[in-house]
């Protein structure tokens, strides 16, 4: 195993474990507070928690932290992903290497997490509009604990304030959306 897809699996398994436990937690309050709404939508709850995890997660030491970091410099540039994965397709030498940029995996994450969210809602009769409501305040909320180094909890943004990422994951919401409601309907 290499040791980029070893870091990758830490990643991920790290934000997992926290979004496991705090929608174990949040359905355990919900219940023992008699609030069905909350249990019933524990798969909702889930990968939300897992989509905030993954962009906050990890989480860097304070003390060595330098600020600021360069990497987090906000883009404001809509669509610019696009240029990242044009730019990419020409440097790769076939398509496997292309599929193996972490441009191209970043793009992808932000769409498939957010259309699986999307995905769910039809099953709790939530209407495309709401949807999109909640699609944008969820990407809002995460793109603004980013460049605020979670509220302030950081001297500075330690990841990246991205609109593409706003529109990467309100588009996911949609097309999930969409496609919830075709599973259901069907």
């Amino acid at each position: 195993m290499s040791a980029g897809f070893a870091h990758l699996l830490s990643y991920a398994g790290g934000a997992a474990a926290y979004a496991v436990a705090g929608t174990a937690a949040l359905v355990g309050l919900g219940v023992a507070a008699g609030w069905r709404p909350l249990a019933q939508a524990w798969q909702i709850l889930l990968v939300t928690l897992l989509f905030v995890s993954l962009t906050q997660h990890p989480f860097p030491d304070r003390s060595a932290l330098a600020c600021p970091v360069g990497a987090a410099a906000p883009n404001l540039h809509p669509f610019s992903f696009l240029g990242y994965l044009i730019h990419g397709w020409r440097r790769a030498p076939d398509l496997g290497a292309w599929l193996a940029q972490g441009q191209l995996l970043s793009v992808a994450m932000n769409f498939v997490l957010c259309a699986v969210i999307g995905a769910l809602l039809p099953r709790h009769r939530i209407g495309f509009g709401t949807a999109l409501l909640l699609g944008c305040g969820l990407s809002l909320a995460v793109e603004l604990t980013q460049l605020t180094g979670i509220w302030g909890l950081y001297p500075c943004a330690y990841r990246k304030f991205d609109v593409d990422d706003l529109i990467l994951n309100i588009l996911g919401v949609a097309a999930g959306y969409f496609a919830g409601r075709g599973v259901r309907r069907a």
